[in-house]
């Protein structure tokens, strides 16, 4: 995961709250097959345990809830979804390890058989709510990957908060990304 690539993109500070609407709309994370759930909070995101606890309290894989991030593994192309706590009664059961997780038994994500062969895989992530506005700046600093041509549409008009990326400005690297296919490596810093 170490060698892989990042194009690095330096911003004004006030750009950094219209990235939470990327992290929502969908972004891709390099992992290792075989990891849990916990493992990839951790290792990849960089959440601390005790912000994992208390602040990630909902957590989606393929669509279905995950109680147990420890016996739950990530396989090439899951798609996960994380927030906080969401508000409601229907917040409270799609919860994490809660008390009425019994009533969503039928859709919850259970144990699988784990592949230890730690191979790189890419993962499809959302972040919602105010977990993105707690994390977006640590996210972004880590790195993701993002398809070109989305990034160069979201980048297109906060092209005049771009200090520099990938040794360009502005426009210039948006009419970089319009060339590129696929997903593209970036490490974002707000200065």
């Amino acid at each position: 995961m170490n060698n892989v690539a990042f194009m690095n993109i330096r911003m004004t500070p006030d750009a950094a709250s219209g990235w939470n609407f990327l992290l929502q709309k969908g972004f891709f994370l390099q992992g290792t097959s075989g990891m849990s759930v916990r493992n990839l909070l951790h290792d990849v995101l960089g959440y601390e345990d005790s912000f994992i606890e208390q602040t990630v309290r909902t957590i989606f894989r393929n669509n279905r809830p995950v109680d147990d991030i420890d016996s739950v593994f990530i396989k090439d192309g899951d798609r996960l979804a994380l927030g906080g706590a969401m508000p409601g009664i229907v917040g409270i059961v799609m919860g994490r390890d809660n008390p009425y997780k019994s009533f969503r038994s039928d859709i919850s994500t259970h144990d699988e058989e784990v592949k230890t062969d730690a191979l790189p895989i890419m993962i499809s992530m959302k972040i919602f709510s105010t977990l993105a506005v707690e994390t977006a700046v640590d996210v972004l600093e880590r790195g993701i990957f993002v398809e070109a041509s989305f990034l160069a549409d979201f980048l297109e008009e906060k092209a005049d908060k771009i200090i520099k990326a990938d040794g360009l400005i502005g426009n210039e690297f948006t009419h970089k990304l319009r060339i590129m296919e696929g997903n593209v490596g970036i490490r974002v810093t707000f200065e």
